[in-house]
């Protein structure tokens, strides 16, 4: 954790001087609040509630009108000039405020008005770091003055008047640790996503981290990686700013701890992961081209490749790893430019496979075409042939070779009937459909234990949950890793698959 962070020694805690600031802003005592020296006989709850402490205030009146001795006492203790018959609510409501130590009723409404702004904008700092950007736009709009209620609501707003104002009251507030996640202000500049819900924003975020690293906050301020790696660097090219990524980067910040590089391959904007390539930023040992390749980014891997030929690293032997996986899985461009990065279309996976075998297999007709102009020796079976039209939804081929060997089906191995599994969650429920026609099972497994449902409800995938229970699937099937059923995939995949295509709403309720 940032060194400045924990060496403020600071006598208050960051809430305590928030609350504090608010309370001037608000005109509040920050002193003590009892009147006139009485003691306070209760402390204002933890969440006080304004309408139960005014019901409170009504039945000590009427109790008070109707004669009770302890009623009439406590009016007499704390509100001594107040006529005892007969006792008016003003008065009553008095009693109460200085029975919870304030000098006034309004004092203590709005001492409970602060409390409810700060933790609304507790919620609404919580909303915009934790991408819930409809809940964080809808407190916004119920309270456009939420950024005066606290540093953070502030700086996740990227609101860089008001952090001017709140710095220059309390400025060790700018590396204060914060008691909810133990982040500083810092990192919930970098991890807001208000640029995201309101694009207009995105200079004022980058005017807010410029605020605050001039107040000695570090550009490699993190977490210390608990409960995992979180980073101001990591945290701006998760969510995709470049305005701040640039920021931090001409600061000084370390383009590697936590890898942010892998975070920039998600976006299909690819100004974080230029800005971290200019800066340096390893690209070897990293997963970056394997994640290029996974999210079928052409443009992403051609950058990576470049900066590694600049760098005199051998870029054909990376592109040559990654050729297999992007011959099964990935469009042609990303083989294309594999290829040209000086990849060898011969390649082979760990299991042998060869890179063209894998994309007749998965029904990639043009990346194996690509492969076999260049050269890749065509060492495909009638197995891999039949599976890859099935891959495409071809029942014509698929038909045809079944109708020329008959046995075919006999020789299919385990992991070739478990091809399902895969399909179940990556292609269109036509081409399950098929599969199913053509005597593949809904109750295959993979090499983890996963079904065809398993794979489909983890991702979202609608129509196929519905065909594959529709040919009796089995509800209650547990995979072999996790000892899981396919209702909890698709609640561990409505979190993970977030932003991909799916309807896990569905999903749940199809199960």
């Amino acid at each position: 954790m940032e060194g400045a962070a924990r060496s403020a020694g600071r006598t208050e805690s960051t809430s305590e001087s928030l609350i504090h600031c608010c309370g001037l802003f608000l005109g509040l005592s920050s002193g003590p609040r009892a009147d006139e020296g009485d003691a306070m006989s209760h402390p204002l709850p933890e969440h006080p509630d304004l309408g139960q402490l005014r019901r409170r205030a009504k039945e000590l009146r009427d109790a008070a009108r109707s004669g009770d001795a302890a009623a009439l006492e406590r009016v007499a203790r704390y509100h001594r000039a107040a006529q005892q018959d007969p006792v008016s609510l003003a008065g009553a409501q008095l009693v109460i405020a200085r029975e919870l130590g304030f000098a006034s009723w309004p004092r203590l409404k709005a001492a409970i008005d602060t409390d409810s702004n700060l933790s609304r904008a507790d919620e609404f700092v919580a909303a915009s770091v934790g991408g819930r950007l409809r809940e964080a736009a809808e407190i916004l709009r119920a309270d456009p003055g939420i950024a005066g209620r606290s540093l953070l609501a502030a700086t996740v707003l990227g609101d860089p008047e008001t952090v001017r104002q709140l710095l220059a009251f309390d400025g060790a507030a700018a590396v204060a640790i914060d008691d909810k996640r133990g982040w500083p202000p810092l990192l919930y500049a970098c991890y807001s996503r208000w640029h995201q819900i309101d694009p207009r924003r995105a200079a004022g975020l980058a005017e807010v981290v410029r605020l605050l690293l001039d107040a000695h906050a570090s550009p490699n301020t993190n977490d210390g990686g608990r409960p995992s790696y979180r980073s101001a660097l990591k945290g701006s090219v998760e969510v995709n700013n470049p305005d701040i990524t640039a920021v931090l980067l001409a600061a000084g910040a370390d383009p590697d701890p936590g890898q942010p590089i892998n975070a920039a391959i998600g976006h299909r904007d690819h100004r974080c992961l230029r800005l971290l390539l200019a800066r340096g930023a390893r690209v070897t040992g990293m997963w970056a081209v394997g994640g290029a390749v996974d999210n079928d980014d052409p443009g992403a891997l051609t950058l990576l490749l470049d900066a590694l030929r600049a760098s005199g690293t051998d870029a054909a032997s990376t592109a040559t790893e990654a050729l297999p996986d992007a011959a099964a899985q990935a469009s042609l461009p990303v083989v294309i430019a594999l290829l040209d990065a000086g990849a060898d279309p011969s390649a082979a996976d760990q299991e042998g496979v060869s890179a063209l075998r894998l994309a007749i297999r998965s029904g990639r007709a043009d990346n194996a075409a690509r492969l076999q102009a260049v050269g890749a020796y065509d060492d495909s079976t009638d197995i891999d042939r039949f599976i890859g039209a099935c891959m495409s939804a071809d029942r014509h081929t698929a038909s045809r070779i079944l109708a020329d060997r008959p046995n075919l089906p006999g020789r299919l191995a385990d992991e070739d009937r478990a091809v399902i599994v895969e399909a179940a969650g990556s292609h269109p429920a036509g081409t399950v459909a098929l599969l199913l026609d053509l005597g593949f099972s809904p109750h295959a497994r993979n090499g983890f234990g996963e079904q065809p449902l398993h794979s489909a409800a983890y991702c979202g995938n609608a129509p196929v949950v519905r065909r594959l229970l529709e040919a009796g699937a089995d509800l209650d099937a547990r995979d072999g890793r996790f000892d899981a059923t396919p209702l909890a995939f698709a609640t561990v995949g409505s979190g993970e698959q977030a932003g991909n295509p799916g309807d896990w709403a569905r999903r749940r309720w199809a199960c």
